[in-house]
């Protein structure tokens, strides 16, 4: 018997190193070669590929030798840095039109106001945010068809973050596009967002029965975190939760 343990424990640890390696194995991208201009058109030598593993890479990034055939030709819209990797809405579309051509394969444009967090003034097309939003808990005797606008006045509230690493398409009227002056970049206004069917069903709950708010990201930060790790900010549970951030916050600023 215990010979039998030891081989199903070794079984056990070869599987879960083989699962971890599998994880950490790269994939191809295609990235950026040297520093490229927004209007360059694409060529070979101004790319190459890099290997990424899969949970870093964005979900728009070009991946292997048949989509990099489809990108050579097609001019940057963007300003695009050494070692980038390069995404389908970095890239001018191969026909000009609308917000249409812009939107990727598989996604669809949702317009939605967003109250907090970023002001949209400060964000550009082609920006990647998070999406927060806050409710309130439904009561079982609360009266069917009452009126959204008093949700803030119940007591049992609940914040969670809905979406995650979501690409901006326009806001307002300004689009992404060919290369603008400092004084078009700017815009203000409802954000039109690049989401799935589903995701869009999401937004469109949350903004009928709560409030959103955004969370700009950084230029390249790709990451998501597990929904476990994101915590569900409650009333009750708000003091647990700040100590954790401190104590989060503080090993951070504090390590070399």
């Amino acid at each position: 018997m215990a010979i039998v343990a030891i081989l199903a424990i070794r079984s056990y640890v070869k599987r879960v190193e083989a699962e971890a390696r599998a994880k950490l194995e790269g994939r191809p991208v295609v990235a950026a070669k040297t520093d490229i201009k927004a209007g360059t058109e694409i060529e070979v030598d101004l790319v190459a590929p890099k290997e990424v593993p899969p949970a870093f890479i964005p979900p728009q990034a070009i991946q292997g030798s048949m989509e990099l055939k489809q990108i050579v030709g097609r001019k940057t819209r963007v300003p695009l840095r050494a070692g980038q990797i390069i995404l389908w809405s970095d890239l001018e579309s191969e026909r000009h039109g609308g917000l249409s051509t812009l939107i990727p394969e598989g996604e669809g444009a949702f317009t939605v106001n967003i109250g907090q967090g970023i002001s949209s003034s400060l964000i550009q097309p082609n920006d990647h945010i998070d999406i927060i939003a806050s409710f309130a808990i439904p009561k079982g005797s609360a009266p069917a068809g009452g009126s959204t606008a008093s949700w803030r006045q119940a007591s049992d509230m609940v914040n969670v973050v809905l979406l995650q690493n979501v690409t901006v398409l326009a806001i307002g009227n300004t689009m992404g596009g060919p290369v603008q002056s400092p004084e078009e970049k700017g815009g203000s206004g409802p954000m039109t967002l690049s989401v799935t069917l589903p995701e869009a069903q999401l937004l469109m709950f949350a903004v009928q029965h709560g409030e959103l708010g955004a969370m700009l990201r950084k230029e390249g930060a790709v990451k998501t975190l597990p929904r476990e790790q994101l915590p569900r900010v409650t009333f009750e549970a708000i003091e647990k939760i700040i100590g954790d951030l401190d104590q989060s916050r503080d090993k951070r600023l504090t390590q070399p």
